[in-house]
């Protein structure tokens, strides 16, 4: 049985890239330790800030919300509120939902739903359906990743927020680091860095990874340990739809026989992220449907709507 590092006693956990083992106390505190030295070296929050947690239902958005509650009783000058996009998708997002208001609650959080009912008149089941009608050959994902995070810029500038926090964990950025490589998408990678949206256009908020350097595995560690893990695990029905899948796969296995393989990703893409700065500089001008940041003359989610026939051009 292995012993904590720290103190000796029984270990939770163990991190098997640095060759250390863990108790719950010590657990916890190391993690604080490392999320309190990402926010500090990518200077993710100022002294004043109205802080926007972006929170889906699911481990990692609550794990989120309860670790910046408890640190913003610490900063008099932080407001913090939670934001939750509802795409509509049977039987998970409704459940999500339910898990996220029990923690909102307990924790005395204020906080806003949208849905994408409100904002395309459909849900995201519905939208894939008149995708497949209409022949396009998008996967639900790309709905879904489009139109959250448009809804979830647009909302947290509406709500006064000066950052939009979310909860994307070192394995999600490297998966999707990996993604972007095997698709060819070099012009993607800038945004994988722990902090956009800074001076990038005036539309944009300022947009933080809070767990950019702590493993999944980790944050589900952590979720458990404060009782805010979902009540209920039901898996989103279109994840394995997703290329991500099977990075996610692949990834796990290197982890599993040579530790630290997901940190040396990491490291090379701060890398890449530093290298392309200036590389890249078109800025968005405004689309002029809606009136919010568009690499064009119409932003995407405008154009999705065109394709699915809601919205005409």
């Amino acid at each position: 049985m292995a012993e904590c590092s720290v103190c000796g006693r029984e270990a939770i956990y163990c991190a098997r890239y640095e060759g250390r083992c863990y108790c719950e106390e010590h657990f916890l505190r190391w993690f604080d330790s490392r999320v309190r030295k990402t926010i500090r070296k990518f200077r993710f929050f100022g002294k004043r800030e109205h802080i926007v947690v972006a929170v889906s239902g699911g481990k990692d958005s609550l794990s989120a919300l309860h670790y910046l509650h408890n640190l913003s009783k610490k900063v008099p000058g932080w407001k913090l509120t939670a934001l939750l996009v509802d795409e509509g998708i049977s039987g998970y997002r409704d459940i999500a939902i339910r898990d996220f208001l029990r923690v909102a609650e307990e924790l005395g959080v204020e906080y806003r739903i949208i849905s994408f009912r409100e904002e395309l008149g459909h849900s995201l089941d519905e939208l894939v359906r008149i995708g497949e009608e209409r022949g396009l050959s998008y996967r639900p994902c790309t709905y879904c990743g489009v139109v959250r995070r448009y809804l979830l810029n647009r909302t947290a500038k509406e709500m006064g927020g000066t950052v939009l926090v979310t909860a994307h964990n070192l394995d999600d950025v490297v998966q999707t680091f990996l993604l972007d490589l095997t698709r060819g998408e070099v012009k993607k990678i800038p945004r994988l860095g722990p902090v956009t949206g800074v001076r990038s256009h005036e539309g944009f908020i300022k947009r933080v990874k809070l767990f950019y350097e702590v493993p999944e595995k980790e944050v589900t560690i952590y979720a458990l340990l404060n009782d805010i893990y979902p009540r209920t695990y039901v898996e989103c029905p279109y994840a394995r739809l997703s290329p991500r899948w099977k990075i996610r796969e692949f990834l796990n296995g290197m982890e599993e026989m040579y530790p630290g393989t997901k940190y040396a990703l990491l490291r090379s893409l701060l890398r890449l992220v530093e290298d392309l700065k200036g590389v890249y500089t078109e800025k968005p001008g405004m689309c002029r449907v809606c009136g919010e940041p568009a690499s064009g003359e119409v932003c995407r989610v405008c154009e999705l709507k065109a394709e699915l026939g809601i919205l005409k051009l």
